[in-house]
């Protein structure tokens, strides 16, 4: 199992002083990245072979934030494979070894320049499968609301982007946490996140956000008329 320190920085947080819950997903990617380094597996390395890791679905479990200047270990593992898709776990402990948030997500690889899923079982070294007893289970298909209000509609920008050329994982996030306003985050907090990542969102596409303004939230992404994410958020009052 990867573990890695962290201490929570200012530009990380909101007005509360907590962490912000799309930058839990930028540590859970410089963590997974870090992982990986040593068999080569991670992001970058695959990069240079033409191959890209893209993940499919994520949910997070969220206890409490983590707190500006907090020292927090965030910790990685494995799941075992499941054909084509691979899934992979994280917690977050913080210096009293409680355990704050729980993650579990699934991932592919896929072809840098055909942007279909590389079958190839053998094409990366991988790491041994593991199991810890903060598992959170696997996460699952999101269905549509059929209730759905238009929220917004933004372009995407060079700056939206990964080393992909895609809309970044976290910015998905961010779109899913705008749906609602400052006043609304002074009293609610997500405690659980659901991410499905249906296709990649590129530079200069429209995207336009849906919300059904249910707890649990459901929320959808469409690009020209198809869904392209859905997300699920369920909020607590604080």
């Amino acid at each position: 199992m990867y573990q890695h320190e962290f201490i929570i920085s200012n530009n990380d947080v909101d007005y509360r002083f907590t962490l912000k819950p799309a930058n839990l997903y930028r540590l859970f990617q410089d963590v997974a990245l870090k992982a990986t380094e040593s068999v080569g597996s991670d992001s970058i390395s695959l990069s240079k072979r033409g191959i890209d890791w893209v993940i499919t679905r994520m949910d997070v479990e969220i206890s409490r934030l983590p707190r500006c200047n907090e020292k927090i270990t965030v910790c990685t593992y494995p799941g075992k494979d499941m054909a084509m898709l691979y899934p992979r776990y994280f917690f977050i402990k913080d210096e009293n070894n409680n355990v704050i948030v729980k993650a579990s997500s699934i991932w592919a690889l896929i072809d840098a320049k055909t942007r279909r899923v590389v079958v190839d079982k053998d094409v990366i070294n991988k790491l041994p499968p593991e199991t810890s007893e903060y598992e959170l289970p696997l996460p699952s298909k999101i269905v549509a609301s059929e209730d759905n209000i238009q929220i917004e509609t933004r372009r995407i920008h060079y700056s939206d982007l990964d080393f992909n050329c895609h809309m970044n994982n976290v910015r998905y996030v961010e779109l899913l946490m705008d749906t609602h306003d400052f006043e609304f985050y002074k009293t609610h907090r997500p405690s659980f996140i659901s991410l499905n990542y249906i296709k990649e969102i590129k530079e200069n596409e429209t995207v336009t956000v849906y919300s059904d303004r249910n707890n649990p939230e459901t929320i959808e992404v469409k690009v020209d008329g198809g869904t392209s994410f859905l997300g699920k958020v369920t909020f607590v009052e604080e």
